[in-house]
């Protein structure tokens, strides 16, 4: 019951009351809806630069989710067509054997030969030469050749040097003539083509053939004999 003298309130300032607190519940929600917004947008700022971070060039990536970058594996040797490894300059060096190699040496010895020919071989030039190899087993062919290109001893010869022999070997010949009289000079030296080709150096001599002296001087002849015959007789007939 309203007290005398005081109006009754009216319904309008009820309704004025009521409305500023909606305004004041519609202000405080928007409020809140801004805060939220605005942390959205600051946490989908930070997962953007934390993405772009990471090196990933995708587009959106949906709902928060981050899917892994695709790594690849270093190509694997599955063994089909597989090569072997080159071999290093000390391996080549160790499975390939040295080249081989022959080296000559000649001598000689009564170089210089006068006197009746044919000359005794005790006396005639000899010459020695000397092969030496690199590596065994070998098999030298080779042959006696003179400086006007006469080939001696009967052409092409071949000397073995088995595994586990020596290196080194030779060989011996000896010159002569069937000629009677003059003077013979000349170079002889080794050709090898086998199993590689070379040469000896050279080494001349001389043969010298002279007539050989009777013993006991000169034979007397045909005239001096008669002579001698003659005079004998008359010496003969004289003591008879």
């Amino acid at each position: 019951m309203p007290f005398p003298g005081q109006p009754a309130p009216s319904g309008s300032g009820a309704t004025t009351t009521a409305t500023g607190r909606d305004r004041d519940r519609r202000a405080g929600r928007v409020l809140v809806a801004g805060v939220v917004a605005l942390a959205l947008a600051v946490g989908g700022l930070t997962y953007a630069l934390l993405n772009r971070g990471d090196g990933d060039g995708n587009g959106d990536r949906g709902a928060g989710a981050s899917t892994p970058a695709e790594t690849k594996d270093p190509p694997r040797n599955t063994g089909s067509g597989k090569s072997s490894p080159s071999p290093t300059p000390s391996e080549s060096e160790e499975s390939s054997p040295p080249p081989q190699s022959v080296r000559v040496g000649l001598d000689g010895t009564r170089t210089d030969y006068a006197g009746p020919c044919p000359p005794p071989s005790v006396q005639a030039p000899r010459f020695t030469a000397t092969f030496t190899v690199e590596r065994l087993p070998a098999e030298v062919s080779y042959r006696w050749v003179t400086q006007d290109g006469s080939v001696l001893d009967g052409g092409w010869k071949t000397l073995s040097f088995p595994e586990g022999d020596g290196r080194t070997q030779q060989d011996a010949v000896t010159v002569t003539t069937d000629a009677e009289t003059g003077t013979f000079e000349n170079e002889i030296g080794v050709e090898v083509r086998e199993p590689v080709r070379t040469t000896s150096e050279s080494v001349p001599f001389s043969i010298t053939c002279e007539t050989e002296t009777p013993t006991g001087g000169a034979s007397p002849s045909p005239s001096d004999t008669g002579s001698d015959g003659g005079s004998d007789g008359e010496s003969d007939t004289d003591s008879g």
